[in-house]
């Protein structure tokens, strides 16, 4: 059995057949899920001042008058959006469908006739995610969906959350120790930032128990 092909403090087993360990194949599939609902809200913060340090505040004084819209959201939203930018503007749309279109490649899948969305594509990396975790190149993957959630929140100001406690799962290694997180949709439950553990509204007060929140 070999290790997860991602970065851990300590070695942790991948699932077999797989290079990904349980917690970062739920990390994946979470986060492709995160993309499509973040992305969709973002045509509510065009408007300047709609997030916290949205780059619109003014430091001295300015001939021009500022844009009447945030220009960071409209990048973020644009399809003709296809390389990085200074800050933190990453081409959403344009990430995933290359990521999509190489596994509509590798595995022969037909190419969809309608035109490309971040919903379609991003529900693609979804749908085979199993297969997808058991390829060479997931690390970059990986890297590059975490590089795109990080552009959308900051978009929207919502910046990192404070942990709720501690994981209390034990391994081999010990006590995993990790942060734990509430559902930042509001949604009664908690999740490990290292190990991917979750625990839904029948465990959590049983988990409040343990870890005292």
């Amino acid at each position: 059995m070999s290790n997860c092909i991602l970065t851990h403090r300590e070695p942790k087993a991948a699932v077999d057949g797989s290079l990904l360990c349980p917690g970062h194949h739920r990390w994946m599939h979470s986060t492709l899920v995160d993309i499509v609902d973040t992305y969709a809200l973002l045509p509510d913060f065009y408007e300047p001042g709609t997030a916290v340090d949205d780059g619109q505040q003014v430091r001295g004084k300015r001939i021009d008058p500022p844009a009447p819209v945030r220009l960071d959201v409209v990048a973020l939203l644009d399809r003709r959006t296809v390389a990085r930018y200074p800050g933190d503007i990453v081409p959403v749309l344009a990430v995933l469908e290359s990521w999509a279109r190489m596994v509509r490649e590798e595995r022969s899948l037909e190419r969809p006739k309608a035109r490309a969305t971040v919903s379609t594509e991003a529900g693609l990396l979804v749908a085979h995610l199993a297969w997808i975790a058991e390829q060479p190149w997931v690390d970059e993957l990986a890297k590059e969906i975490r590089d795109v959630k990080s552009a959308l929140h900051s978009a929207i100001g919502d910046h990192a959350p404070r942990p709720v406690g501690t994981c209390p799962v034990v391994t081999d290694a010990g006590e995993c120790g990790g942060r734990l997180y509430q559902d930042r949709y509001g949604g009664m439950s908690v999740s490990c930032a290292k190990c991917g553990e979750q625990w839904g509204e029948t465990e959590l007060r049983r988990l409040g128990l343990v870890i005292g929140i």
